[in-house]
């Protein structure tokens, strides 16, 4: 089975693919994050079901082997708890050689730059291992920590599309960010295959 190309290492945190056996501490982080993710993100349902991670953690894992998103745990380094989730969606290397970045970090674990720390290891494992061209990431223009960690990692501002997506019964902006792999030359995380 394809997955996400292995773990991602870097100073304090470790990515690697979402496993069945995460689904309950999946639960818990989403849970406990609810609220600040329903401002953000459509998926993030008032009422969750049960099932709802271990779903999710079967679709990422479709979605990998399908070759069009890969996806993440963001767990510490110590102790192993999970922080979150980084993803690169609308995977495209040989059509275009482009992904989009997506990243989340769970609540109680904000404000200690690991949505940095994961973005960079994602950001360097997407032009250095998957040899893409070109990155994106898009963002509703409230969600000012995003900004900052897209620009922390060299993404540029490109535009915005006037209401582009339907969140929360509104029409929202969408700012679009990009990076082409010859804006920068990242810092080199280890990276070990599964």
């Amino acid at each position: 089975m394809v997955m996400a190309e292995g773990i991602l290492e870097g100073r304090r945190l470790v990515l690697r693919p979402l496993a069945e056996a995460d689904a309950a501490e999946l639960g818990s982080a989403v849970a406990d994050s609810r609220e600040a993710l329903r401002k953000r993100l459509g998926w993030a349902a008032p009422d969750p079901a049960p099932g709802d991670a271990a779903a999710f953690i079967a679709a990422v894992r479709a979605a990998a082997e399908a070759r069009t998103a890969l996806s993440w745990g963001v767990f510490e380094a110590k102790g192993g708890a999970l922080a979150g989730v980084a993803s690169l969606d609308e995977l495209q290397p040989a059509e275009r050689g482009h992904a989009r970045l997506a990243l989340w970090v769970r609540t109680g674990r904000t404000d200690r730059g690991y949505a940095t720390e994961a973005g960079r290891l994602v950001v360097e494992h997407a032009f250095k291992t998957l040899a893409l061209r070109r990155l994106s990431a898009r963002l509703d223009p409230v969600n000012r920590a995003f900004r900052r960690v897209l620009k922390r990692l060299g993404f540029r501002y490109e535009g915005c599309l006037r209401a582009d997506k339907r969140l929360n019964n509104r029409w929202i902006d969408q700012e679009c960010w990009g990076m082409l792999r010859s804006d920068r030359a990242p810092a080199k995380p280890t990276t070990r295959k599964k």
